[in-house]
This record gives C-alpha cells, structure tokens and sequence, in this order.
C-alpha cells in the first residue's frame, strides 16, 4: 500500500502545509504591519503626560503657518540613530507628526560626520555650533537652528524634567514662514547684560534680534520692538553731542511700535531713561533719597528668603489682556518676580479706579495715554532699602511688579486708532533661565505681551509636558494581569474547542 495514498498522509500534509501557510502570513503580517506603523506612526501613547501625542492646541496654533511655503526639518545624523536614543526619538516623533499633518513639511536626514558641508552654509549664517543632535528648521532664506538640550526643560539639578519640543517646533515653524519676521532690537554701550534666555526666546517666538547702538545709529524701519534691559548708564538726550538716544525712541514710539524695559532692585537712578518712563505713567518706586527698594514677600515666596516673589495677575483694563489665555487655564502658572523693585503710576498722570482695577491717565494737546497694572504683589508684602523695612503693601494698595502703557493715535483720514506700548519690568531676573523655565508662566506672559502690543501675528505659548513617571501607568497591575490571563487562555480556549468539534465531526462522518 502505497503511504502517499493513505488518508493519514492527506490529512497530515493538508496540516502541515496549512501550519506553514499560516506562519507564513503571520510574518508577512507582521512585517507589512511594522511597515506601515513606522511610516504612518502607529503607536499607541500609554505615558500620562502624554509626552509622545501632538497636543490639539499645538494642532490648532500651526494652522495659522502659511502652508504654501516648503519647510524643511533637517536632523543633523542618520535616522537610526534619532530612533535608538529614547531622548532624540521624542523630538523625531514631534517632527514626524507635524510632517504628517502639513504636507509642506518635510523631515529630512543629513549626516554631518561624512558630510560636514552639508550644514555649513546654516552655521554660516547663524554662528550656531552644529552637532549631530542640532535640528535645523529652514524655509527659503529663513533658519533657525536647535541643539538637543533646547527641546527639554532642566531642573535644579540639570535633571531632564519636561519636554519642550512643541514650543520649539511650532514658534520655529511660524517664524520660518512668516512673510518678513518683526525685527526686535536691544540697546547696547549702557553696560546692558541680556539674558542669553530672553534673546532665545524672542527668537523661539518669532523675532529678528539686531544690537543698536543709537548714540551711532538709528533704529531699522523694520524694526517693531526695542527691548532696553540692565541698563546702568543713561541715555543721553543731547547736550555736548547732536545725538539724543532719547528722541529716537520717541520717534520710534510714535510710529506704533513697542519698547520693553527691564530694571531692577539695583538699577542706578537713570534721569534721562526714568523721565521718558514717567512720560509713559510709569516710575521706579524708589525712595525720596532715590534709593532703590526690594521687595520682601515671605508669606508668598517661592524660596525661604522672601526675595523670589509670587505674582499676582490683574484681572480688569489693558494688562489683564496679556494673560487672559493664560488666566482661563484650570490652574494658572505661577509668575515668579526674583529679586524685584517695584513700579507705581507717574506723578504726571491721574490714577482712577474703575471696576476693581487701577489705572493711570494723560491727554496732553496730541498724545492719549493710559498705564494698567500687568502682575502685583500679595498683601504681605514689604519694601526695604539699604536693610530697613520703609513700606508695607496692603489689600488696597499692593506693589506692582509689572507695567503696559499705551498711546493711541486717531487717524481721522483712515476713521482708524493705532497704538504704541510700553512694558516695564520691576526684575531683571524675570527673564533669567529658571524663569523663563516652563515651569514657570514667565514666558508666556512675555510672548503673549508681543502680542498684545502688536508686535507678534501668532503668540506661541504651549505647555511643557513635564515626566511624572517614565513608566506606563495607563492601566493598573490588576488590570494588567487580567489582560495578559484574557490573551493566553482565550485564544488557546479557542483552539481547543475548534479541535475537539473537529474531531467529533470526522469520528461521526
């Protein structure tokens, strides 16, 4: 009798061969599967921030990008070598997800050890060291340029605490596209110091940065805004020279553009500077000696010394607009003022009170201005100077840390109003790397302060995802359990019972 003829050797080769068809469509499965997961991101994010997921509101902000423009995202190494480091692979998968979203952008690969030049013309133009984990976002003319250590957010001890890479990619996205980038200029030659944060963060929201020196030049037409930050010589106003510095900020200011000015506690009585300021409501309150003030809160400090202060935001007139978004949040950010003085209303203005809020006005025969209150003080609060108590801040009259005013201009031939601004900061250290931690809403009331004065098209402010846990707390040990029992004894319960009907059907066929 020949084996090949038997019914056993049928049914165990019909077996086998469906065995082998089988295991042959499960690789083959399996394999179309990680293909198409890779290209299309088929990852489910079990992490609880979700650090991995594209937020909506990052979604919604980039909507705003000119989509007719080509943008090009270059990571400086090969693609591996972004997906085998857990740290590189989160800012490839923000790239990644954005690439899928807008078509006009494009994550490109360069290897930077085998082909230097490839990157050489974006250090060029930059002056940025370029590395293998540096991130270049370009569209036409326009770059900006990332190390890895920009995408996360430190701790106190240089522990990596939070990822930031959505505030980069989106405010870097905008920027690039935008038809001209605002220009923001810093005054330099009065032993200014600029936080390296403050001018990275300007740029991160959309800024050209250029460094004048008005006692030699003139601000750029481009220019929308002039940051004038630590000053500690004045600006002159004429005398011995024919140049005022003074003048060219009135100028400038009266063709509807912003200026932002950051002193502090040990700010050196600047007449010049502090008279145009009292022309706009705002004054350093120093004492009737002109010494400075720092203000002491050791019932809302953020450290024990009393002397990294809590802000308060206002909530009615032109300052409470600047952090309306951020108000609006379930729990608002903490404002942190380190090392603050603090401003009041000039003595040339007229302050009224009006729906719970403060202000200040002036109607002179062309300018209107009005100053508002932006973040002040608790009611704990205390001023000293040179180490004696010589005020104390109540309910009613708190010390104000942070000041808008604003001019507005009828155009009558336009039936129109334009404005200029001014923001006064009590804190230089606002603007210091742990402030501007986002961690902190200090950043945001920054960006959201461009705004508001009409310097910025789209405020980028995105919350940091900060790492609760680094593992998977999606579901619980319990549940876990449950479903490891339900996927092994389910599929073989299966199993077993198909066989058992099979083998009843062929005893009894």
């Amino acid at each position: 009798m020949n084996l090949t003829h038997t019914k056993k050797f049928r049914h165990g080769s019909v077996s086998i061969a469906l065995t082998v068809i089988v295991i042959a469509a499960v690789i083959l499965l399996n394999a179309i599967f990680t293909a198409l997961s890779q290209k299309y991101l088929w990852y489910i994010d079990m992490t609880p921030e979700p650090r991995f997921t594209l937020s909506e509101e990052a979604k919604q902000v980039l909507e705003n990008m000119d989509t007719s423009k080509e943008v090009n995202i270059i990571l400086c190494d090969e693609k591996y070598a972004w997906e085998e480091d857990t740290i590189q692979l989160e800012v490839l998968k923000t790239a990644l997800d954005i690439e899928l979203l807008f078509p006009n952008v494009h994550v490109r690969y360069t290897d930077i050890y085998t082909n230097p030049s490839s990157v050489s013309e974006y250090r060029e133009l930059t002056g940025k060291n370029i590395t293998t984990q540096s991130v270049i976002v370009t569209c036409g003319n326009a770059v900006r340029v990332y190390n890895l250590e920009d995408f996360f957010v430190l701790d106190s001890q240089d522990y990596v605490s939070g990822y930031d890479g959505e505030q980069v990619f989106v405010s870097s996205l905008l920027s690039v596209t935008q038809a001209s980038a605002p220009m923001a200029c810093i005054t330099s030659n009065h032993g200014e110091a600029y936080s390296e944060a403050l001018l990275q963060l300007l740029e991160q929201i959309g800024f050209q940065i250029k460094a004048v020196d008005l006692t030699k030049e003139d601000l750029p037409a481009e220019c929308r805004l002039l940051v004038i930050f630590d000053p500690q010589s004045d600006f002159v106003v004429g005398g011995l020279s024919d140049v005022s510095e003074i003048s060219k900020i009135e100028e400038f200011l009266d063709k509807n553009n912003s200026m932002m000015v950051f002193v502090d506690k040990d700010t050196p009585y600047l007449q010049n500077l502090e008279q145009l300021l009292a022309e706009w409501g705002i004054e350093i309150a120093r004492t009737d000696d002109n010494d400075n003030t720092v203000i002491e809160d050791l019932a809302s400090s953020l450290t024990v010394n009393g002397y990294t202060n809590k802000a308060i935001y206002e909530e009615g007139g032109m300052g409470a607009d600047i952090t309306k978004h951020m108000r609006e949040n379930a729990v608002p950010k903490t404002v942190a003022f380190p090392n603050t003085t603090s401003l009041r209303f000039s003595s040339l203005y007229q302050e009224t009170r009006f729906d719970g809020y403060r202000s200040a006005h002036y109607s002179g025969n062309v300018e209107r201005r009005t100053c508002y209150n932006v973040f002040f003080s608790s009611a704990t609060a205390v001023a000293k100077a040179k180490g004696e108590t010589v005020s104390e801040a109540s309910a009613d009259l708190p010390y104000t840390y942070m000041m808008l005013s604003c001019q507005s201009d009828a155009d009558d031939a336009n039936n129109a109003v334009t404005h200029s601004f001014v923001l006064a900061c009590a804190s230089t250290d606002f603007a210091a790397p742990a402030a501007l931690n986002r961690s902190y809403g200090n950043a945001s009331v920054l960006s959201y302060a461009c705004n508001t004065m009409g310097s910025l098209v789209v405020p980028v402010s995105l919350d940091c995802k900060y790492y609760a846990s680094m593992e998977i707390t999606s579901i619980t040990a319990k549940a876990a359990t449950q479903f490891t029992v339900i996927f092994t004894v389910v599929p073989a319960s299966i199993v077993f019972i198909a066989g058992i009907y099979v083998m009843i059907r062929r005893k009894h066929a």
